[in-house]
């Protein structure tokens, strides 16, 4: 077995090593909100968080989570879809996002816990609160674009665009995740979730387009 196998075989195993510890710590989250035991755990981190609100930042996560709302994301998927390469990089892309979109929504379904009270909130928001539908679309979404397209840079002779990309794009998720308990209108425990959720997803999907997608249109770098 050559080198480059061993390395392959290694960067698997790690793979789904990550989508067991997301999945597990994702169950364990659902636990705690589902026998009232979250509470515990997000009440002291809202109050530090209410703290730190202010006018300036206020108006910067009001637009950074706008990053993850589902109008956004669906405009940003459509996009990919007509660009040119759409087999290549948009289609995959919107097709894991609306997947994992889904599986989200299916589980805030099942869950049906509550959002926060209403009087911290500075946005508006409907439906239910775990996990965060915003943490999770904007997770998968931005970190699927700065690997399928990233790829597409790195193997058209452009790995420091990639690079970027790469470096970019978590960190804005991560920042749209991080707006939400602080308008309210998620509990830390949302957040978590979602993001646990979100990797267990990414790794899944991510693997499929791996396994199934047709060769032709697959960027692959090995």
């Amino acid at each position: 077995m050559t080198n480059q196998k061993l390395q392959n075989n290694d960067g698997r195993t790690a793979r789904w090593i990550f989508f067991l510890v997301f999945v597990i710590l994702f169950a364990l989250t659902a636990l705690l909100v589902q026998t009232g035991k979250a509470d515990a755990i997000d009440a002291p981190i809202q109050a530090w968080i209410f703290s730190l609100r202010m006018e300036s930042l206020t108006a910067f996560e009001k637009i950074v989570t706008l990053g993850g709302d589902t109008k956004v994301v669906g405009v940003i998927c459509i996009v990919l879809i007509i660009l040119p390469k759409r087999l290549q990089i948009g289609l995959p892309i919107a097709l894991i996002t609306g997947v994992g979109a889904a599986i989200q929504q299916g589980i805030k379904a099942i869950v049906e816990r509550p959002r926060p009270d209403m009087i911290n909130w500075l946005v508006e928001e409907d439906g239910f609160s775990f996990p965060s539908g915003h943490t999770n679309a904007s997770l998968i979404l931005y970190v699927a674009i700065a690997i399928i397209f990233g790829r597409w840079l790195i193997l058209h002779g452009q790995p420091r665009a990639a690079a970027v990309l790469r470096t970019v794009l978590p960190m804005f998720a991560f920042l749209i995740a991080l707006s939400r308990p602080y308008l309210g209108v998620h509990y830390p425990t949302d957040i978590f979730g979602g993001w646990m959720l979100g990797g267990a997803l990414l790794i899944l999907l991510f693997s499929l387009y791996e396994r199934f997608w047709p060769a032709k249109w697959r960027l692959d770098l090995s």
